[in-house]
């Protein structure tokens, strides 16, 4: 597992969160145009947020796995 990965993967889904937030302000109106394009976005940002919380899962699996994390003990 990569160095910070978790950590890395945890900030990524909270930016797409805010993003995907801001979408669906959007969403809020009567104008379909823009309704329609906020929904699309919406549904590729749930998507990238699914497959961010898989893969958040995955690295913490991983890093149950090998113990501390994947980090070598100190001596």
């Amino acid at each position: 597992m990569k160095k910070n990965n978790v950590g890395r993967l945890i900030s990524e889904l909270s930016s797409v969160n805010n993003i995907l937030w801001h979408e669906e302000d959007k969403a809020r109106t009567n104008n379909v145009k823009k309704v329609s394009a906020a929904k699309k976005n919406i549904d590729i940002l749930n998507q990238k947020r699914n497959d961010l919380i898989e893969k958040i899962d995955e690295a913490v699996l991983e890093a149950l796995k090998n113990g501390r994390n994947g980090r070598k003990p100190c001596r």
